[in-house]
């Protein structure tokens, strides 16, 4: 298969997600799908959504003992109605990390620990000393 083939024939460059997905490698690489994401991310972070869902994990969780992309999307959803599907669906690729087609409770909370200690590093390795000028004295 050439170059030329693939540009011509969009289905060739459709991929297989396991659980039977397909998404446009074009989507998955998308850098608008990430920041979108990244916008949100603050969401993800709270204590409140955090407990909420970890009852979702309990409550929706199959005999598996993990969700699927369409349950994660589904539930997720309830929690988080104003994310559309696509970008609960590019952060449960991001969770997925053994790309199963499956995520479980501990999946889910490792991913969030490590994505808020790569946030706290990237702020902390970007604080700088800021001086507003023209600077002036002020008495005491």
């Amino acid at each position: 298969v050439s170059s030329e083939d693939l540009r011509e024939n969009p289905e060739s460059q459709k991929i297989t997600i396991p659980g039977g997905f397909h998404k446009n490698k074009e989507f998955l690489s998308s850098p608008a799908s990430t920041v979108t994401l990244s916008q949100h991310e603050s969401q993800l972070f709270t204590p409140l959504h955090m407990a909420k869902v970890k009852k979702m994990f309990e409550d929706d969780v199959a005999s598996a003992g993990a969700l699927d992309m369409k349950a994660f999307v589904k539930a997720m959803k309830k929690i988080l109605s104003n994310m559309s599907d696509e970008i609960l669906e590019v952060l449960f690729l991001k969770v997925d990390t053994d790309c199963n087609g499956s995520i479980t409770w501990p999946k889910y909370v490792d991913y969030m620990m490590r994505e808020f200690q790569r946030k706290e590093k990237m702020q902390a390795s970007q604080y700088r000393l800021r001086f507003h000028l023209p600077m002036r004295i002020i008495p005491l």
